[in-house]
């Protein structure tokens, strides 16, 4: 498992930062994040929050708690950008959202409030359930 100054590294290098423009962007000194990236120390949970902040990812992430760099929070809980439930939720919001588009109920680009989203998601399982329901008993 990647220790934590592994994981400021590797994605300090993704974003094609320097260790000077890292250190700057979280307020603390070259020498400091240094250490941190050599796992000679542990950073503080302020620091670890702006390093997350800096380096776009969770807290979870940098603390190995998770392999996932991104999280959204979704009506049904905790998913990660990266993880096949959050592909497919999205591909379900965009098929709702068409639908809704040709509907004309939204017009195209027309931002859908997050109740709205939550509320054809919950009649729509509720509806595919009762659907089921119904076949099952045929």
């Amino acid at each position: 498992m990647a220790s934590i100054g592994d994981r400021i590294l590797n994605l300090r290098k993704e974003l094609n930062l320097s260790q000077k423009e890292l250190a700057e962007k979280v307020g603390i000194t070259e020498a400091s994040l240094s250490r941190y990236e050599n796992d000679l120390r542990e950073p503080k949970a302020e620091i670890i929050t702006k390093l997350s902040n800096a380096l776009n990812c969770s807290t979870d992430y940098l603390l190995g708690k998770t392999d996932f760099k991104d999280e959204t929070t979704l009506p049904n809980g905790k998913l990660y950008k990266d993880s096949i439930e959050y592909r497919n939720f999205k591909e379900i919001e965009n098929r709702v959202l068409e639908k809704l588009i040709d509907e004309n109920i939204i017009k195209e680009k027309e931002p859908l409030s997050q109740e709205a989203l939550d509320k054809i998601i919950k009649y729509g399982i509720d509806a595919a359930i009762e659907i089921l329901k119904l076949k099952k008993d045929k």
